[in-house]
């Protein structure tokens, strides 16, 4: 698996990999992975599985593809906003970012 930000977007949100580890569940009171399992993908010893990856990325809010291409030391920020963009703000909010940006 090509490298990912599991690691900063869970300290960007202030999580041990044991509360992430518990935020994860199958079903109600079966939890999906361990907090070793967490490490062990942190650390690149273990590939996460399809599930795994979409766990992970409900339970940090943000997408699958957010968790493994974006760092949220560079892009966390924007991505939440861009996250609170409702319908009722989006022309508002694209208006503002064409001007900034040219």
């Amino acid at each position: 698996m090509k490298p990912h930000y599991l690691r900063a977007w869970r300290k960007n949100r202030g999580l041990t990999q044991k509360q992430l580890a518990e935020r994860m569940e199958k079903e109600p009171g079966e939890q999906l992975m361990s907090y070793v399992t967490v490490s062990n993908i942190e650390r690149g010893d273990q590939s996460p599985t399809l599930e795994q990856l979409q766990a992970l990325a409900i339970a940090l809010d943000v997408t699958v593809t957010t968790l493994i291409d974006n760092d949220p030391d560079k892009d966390g920020e924007v991505i939440d906003l861009l996250g609170r963009i409702t319908d009722k703000n989006r022309a508002t909010v694209l208006a503002m970012l064409k001007a900034a940006v040219g």
